[in-house]
């Protein structure tokens, strides 16, 4: 009976993992997309794009790390459901593990050009 219930926590870890994935890849073309708008509307004045870009980025649980000079740093640790339920199915101790990597693991970053409107 455990067996089976870890292969159950297995088959969705993967299938949690692909759709994390897809939303993700979602998510960054939205990104992509309000800041273009953002960017080329004429009728806003620079500082306001700015603070439109940073809201954005704060209201998806990203830390900004640096606004220079026409170029915004964001950063954000993200916890993935369906690394953990795979981890878990290692036996109930993996989850452990993937806690430990979470924790260590550094956060992803972006860098925004705020005058060309792309996310590198």
């Amino acid at each position: 009976m455990t067996l089976l219930f870890l292969l159950i926590a297995a088959a969705a870890g993967i299938v949690v993992l692909v759709y994390e994935k897809r939303q993700r890849e979602e998510n960054l073309q939205m990104f992509y997309d309000y800041i273009a708008a953002v960017v080329n509307d004429e009728r806003v004045s620079e500082q306001e794009k700015v603070r439109r870009i940073i809201d954005l980025f704060v209201k998806n649980n990203y830390k900004i790390d640096d606004v220079k000079e026409g170029r915004l740093e964001v950063n954000r640790r993200e916890f993935s459901v369906g690394a953990a339920l795979l981890w878990f199915s290692i036996g109930g101790v993996g989850l452990i593990v993937y806690l430990i990597y979470y924790f260590l693991k550094k956060p992803e970053n972006l860098t925004v050009d705020l005058h060309a409107g792309k996310i590198q």
